[in-house]
């Protein structure tokens, strides 16, 4: 861990000097289109260019088709505005010459982009320039097994530039998952580091008012969910209240209403593969120690300190038990308070929560899923695109422009006033809408980031900047830097500290050891597999099948294919460690 960080305190060091040699000086008026560059400078051709790409830009505008989905936190535009035409797209038009194009746009509800998607790739519709997904592995797969998308290798060598390339080089196993041989068959899509990492939300107001002190094992924890369970937390009188706001329709660890610390807290994290003592791969739901988290839940259900509908309820509509006063836990990331916690102080005034760490198991065990490469999506770029180059200039001016923007630049606020912050009279800038409504115009009670629009999900992120800034602030050093002073000025306090939370408990990471694309046995066989695990886990937590039906699962299991998988699985492992 010492040499992890040591390579992320080297490679901030440097990415910061490369964003301060940048020629970005820009002084520019709050409205993005009043920005032109002067119009009489003669474009500067550079050397090598055969895409008619000059001076950052198209010397004759390009077209880049895609399809999209909306999803919730990308959908809230300005009176008026699409993600077909807004701010986004008029400056990405203005700057660089590319003409975004939608061949079609889905609302992203029961993953509606993904049908949509596996049905063009099913019917061998033709596929646009290029495609963004962030999900299953099994769509990512079928995405490159279309045979529609090229290597992306030579294009990053020649187009990415040095950001985006030291981000990639942070942790190489990143190109693994969408590898095959030598070719590199899409662009991750680089996340701040650790930003999915959990911690334990916890109703603040509700703990004072019941005189208890925060949990730090299973044991402390269960004493508090009694608590919120019998003792009225909410004040109505009423027993309608429960412990843990969990939600596992997708699966026993996931990316809110996460439940994987209790197994962890047993020694495995299910639904991935985990490293076993003698440094083999292991499919953690078939450790025995699942079973031990499996009694576990089956008891904090019968309790009533988790929702008798947990079954039913996936990540964000398992959280709306948080949101609307009916939980007291909740586990997730750093970010939560961005969302969904703000429904939480529309539904609940006076709410208070705070993030403290994952709690140790009966052995003093401590996990929770973590430490994979800071990738959340990738870019498929169509064999057949006339300028498949133009992804990678897009992605380079989001890493020039906003992801660390310097002191006196264009964006050192933020990508647009009025959309994703607004400046007060002392200077500065804030993202409170609901304080501030009028200095958001055309917005009803949402700020409508435009980085969330954009085709690479949140414009682009370096993978180290996020955890040390906030690392920084919560020990409470002043935001120097326009990017500490966004992260200051528009996230709450209790997000920062739980971003140090996290990195106080670095050493609790659980990490998915397999990064391979699917195996031959995997393809065939893992809706199966993966159906047998969740019923049967599903149906041990609601006592419809005896715990010890654990053990017959696990038999079944290893005949029904997964015995091959664990062998494909180790085979990789020992080809690439």
């Amino acid at each position: 861990m010492k040499k992890w960080l040591s390579v992320l305190l080297v490679l901030s060091f440097m990415l910061a000097i490369a964003a301060c040699s940048g020629n970005n000086t820009n002084k520019g008026t709050n409205s993005p289109a009043a920005t032109n560059k002067a119009s009489n400078e003669p474009a500067k051709v550079e050397e090598g260019s055969t895409e008619g790409f000059a001076d950052g830009k198209y010397t004759t505008p390009i077209t880049l088709t895609t399809v999209w989905g909306l999803n919730q936190n990308g959908s809230i535009f300005k009176e008026g505005e699409s993600i077909e035409d807004n701010v986004h797209t008029r400056l990405i038009k203005e700057r660089l010459g590319i003409d975004i194009k939608y061949n079609w746009v889905v609302t992203n509800t029961n993953d509606a982009y993904k049908t949509k998607l596996r049905l063009m790739l099913s019917s061998g519709e033709e596929m646009p320039d290029v495609v963004t997904y962030r999900g299953d592995m099994e769509t990512v797969n079928m995405l490159i097994d279309s045979g529609q998308f090229m290597p992306v290798g030579d294009l990053v060598d020649k187009y990415a530039n040095d950001t985006y390339k030291a981000g990639l080089d942070l942790d190489p196993t990143i190109w693994l998952p969408i590898s095959r041989g030598a070719d590199k068959m899409a662009l991750p899509i680089l996340d701040y580091a650790y930003n999915a990492d959990h911690v334990m939300w916890i109703r603040e107001d509700w703990l004072t008012k019941l005189n208890l002190k925060a949990p730090t094992t299973l044991a402390e924890m269960e004493t508090v969910m009694e608590a919120f369970v019998k003792n009225d937390p909410d004040g109505d009188s009423k027993a309608d209240t429960i412990g843990l706001a969990t939600g596992f329709k997708n699966g026993f660890a996931n990316w809110m209403t996460d439940i994987g610390f209790v197994f962890g807290a047993y020694g495995t994290m299910p639904g991935q593969w985990n490293q076993a003592a003698d440094g083999s791969l292991a499919h953690g739901s078939i450790n025995p120690a699942a079973k031990d988290a499996l009694t576990k839940l089956k008891e904090w259900l019968d309790k009533g300190y988790i929702s008798q509908d947990s079954a039913l309820l996936d990540e964000s509509t398992g959280s709306e038990l948080f949101t609307k006063g009916e939980a007291g836990i909740i586990f997730g990331p750093n970010w939560l308070p961005a969302w969904p916690f703000p429904d939480l102080l529309n539904n609940v005034p006076g709410a208070k929560y705070k993030a403290y760490p994952i709690p140790a198991g009966p052995d003093g065990k401590i996990g929770s899923a973590g430490g994979n490469p800071p990738a959340n999506g990738y870019v498929f770029v169509n064999k057949k695109a006339k300028n498949p180059e133009a992804i990678l200039h897009y992605y380079n001016w989001f890493f020039d422009n906003m992801a660390n923007p310097q002191p006196g630049s264009e964006f050192e606020k933020g990508f647009a006033e009025g959309y994703d912050y607004a400046t007060l009279p002392d200077g500065s800038i804030t993202a409170d809408i609901a304080k501030y409504p009028d200095l958001f115009p055309g917005l009803k009670d949402q700020t409508a980031p435009p980085l969330y629009y954009t085709l690479t999900f949140e414009g682009a992120r370096i993978p180290t900047l996020y955890a040390e800034t906030h690392v920084k602030l919560a020990s409470g050093a002043e935001p120097v830097t326009p990017y500490e002073k966004q992260e200051f000025n528009t996230r709450l306090k209790e997000n920062t500290d739980a971003m140090k939370v996290v990195m106080d408990q670095n050493s609790i990471r659980m990490k998915n050891y397999y990064m391979g694309p699917l195996t031959e046995t995997m393809q065939s066989k893992n809706e199966l597999l993966n159906k047998l695990l969740n019923e049967t886990f599903s149906k041990i937590v609601y006592g419809q099948q005896p715990v010890d039906s654990f053990d017959t699962m696990v038999e079944n299991w290893k005949k029904s294919g997964g015995e091959q998988i664990t062998k494909e699985v180790n085979d990789w492992y020992n080809s690439v460690k």
